[in-house]
């Protein structure tokens, strides 16, 4: 293995990462206020009389948004809010549902083909979007639109592909009072960032450390159920697209139930794991305990174990603060795997292969 990157040299990270992710991850605190901006300031949006449930709709890093506010607002919301990502929707939904599609660059081709299946059921559509078909569509249908900013990565465009949904829907009438907590959320990211930018030296920086822990390993992600969960499948996710190395994941309890045998004896495949727990800080329930338990049941079994307490004075930070620091980790992971951490190669190449057969 090659001697890594050192990570606290700005020019030679800048000249690694052409695309600009590590600037984008950086940007996010930024995004998120602006995006809560876009959606309270949208100027058309469904009626929202006899709703009594939300579906989101996309693919990829234009639906890890709908999970998300699914995570923070079902509960807040009082109705059933539901994740699709398919060429289909179920039949349960219909004229009671506010259907969010959600596609960064409007041309998703399953989130195109669900779009029938939402015109069919009578679902009351707000659209979310750079352009693209998906635009050219809700305007020909007369559905609301909210055209977002281009040029990132949809995976880098997360404050645009959830908050803006979540303001929107507050616009609405269908939740209360969120705003005003993401706006504090956004504002608790920029100490994060920096905290865990590329200015911030190796010795103070735990994004910094923890990438350099997890080189040359593969990420097992292990997030508490519910919101956790969510950060645990971003990470596993971000890993794939940003670090271009293969990651897991799964959520405790249920991974206590089967996932956990799997890990039998330490042997040359399980010792090159990392098993990475996330958790809230000051959780004192059963599944905490579990965490503590299970991590320790481990050490044992694989390469190395981390265990992330999540603090933040409110659910909404906790969630943001994971993530955000997955997202930091996984970009100095990349370019301390020499990789530029923008592009998609094999993703590109299956959408045209897609296309090429018709």
């Amino acid at each position: 293995m090659q001697e890594p990157v050192n990570l606290d040299d700005v020019m030679t990270l800048g000249e690694m990462d052409p695309g600009g992710m590590l600037a984008a991850v950086e940007d996010f605190p930024r995004q998120c206020a602006e995006a809560l901006n876009l959606g309270r300031e949208a100027p058309e949006l469904p009626d929202a009389e006899g709703i009594s449930r939300v579906a989101f709709v996309g693919m990829g890093g234009s639906a890890i948004g709908g999970d998300i506010l699914r995570a923070l607002l079902e509960d807040v919301v009082g109705m059933p809010m539901s994740v699709h990502r398919s060429y289909r929707l179920p039949s349960l939904l219909g004229p009671d549902t506010l259907a969010v599609f959600v596609s960064y660059s409007g041309n998703t081709e399953e989130t195109l083909s669900a779009l029938d299946d939402a015109i069919y059921l009578g679902c009351r559509v707000l659209v979310l979007t750079t352009g693209g078909k998906l635009l050219e569509r809700a305007r020909a249908n007369r559905y609301p639109a909210v055209v977002i900013p281009g040029g990132l990565q949809p995976r880098a465009a997360l404050g645009y592909l959830s908050l803006t949904a979540a303001a929107a829907m507050e616009r609405m009438g269908l939740i209360q009072g969120f705003v005003r907590v993401a706006h504090g959320m956004a504002e608790s990211l920029r100490a994060k960032g920096e905290e865990w930018g590329r200015l911030s030296p190796l010795e103070k920086n735990f994004a910094k450390q923890l990438a350099l822990r997890l080189r040359g390993k593969i990420p097992v992600i292990y997030g508490v159920e519910g919101m956790l969960a969510v950060a645990a499948y971003r990470w596993k996710c971000q890993f794939n697209e940003n670090s271009k190395v293969p990651a897991f994941h799964h959520a405790l309890p249920e991974m206590n139930h089967n996932e956990i045998v799997g890990w039998h004896v330490l042997d040359e495949y399980s010792r090159k794991v990392e098993a990475i727990f996330l958790a809230e800080e000051d959780d004192a329930s059963r599944v905490a305990k579990r965490v503590e338990i299970t991590a320790d049941l481990l050490r044992e079994k694989v390469g190395g174990v981390t265990v992330l307490r999540v603090g933040g004075d409110t659910r909404t930070e906790r969630l943001f603060s994971a993530v955000h620091l997955g997202d930091f980790v996984s970009a100095y992971l990349a370019l301390l795997n020499g990789v530029d951490p923008t592009p998609v190669e094999v993703i590109t190449l299956l959408k045209e292969r897609m296309a090429a057969e018709g």
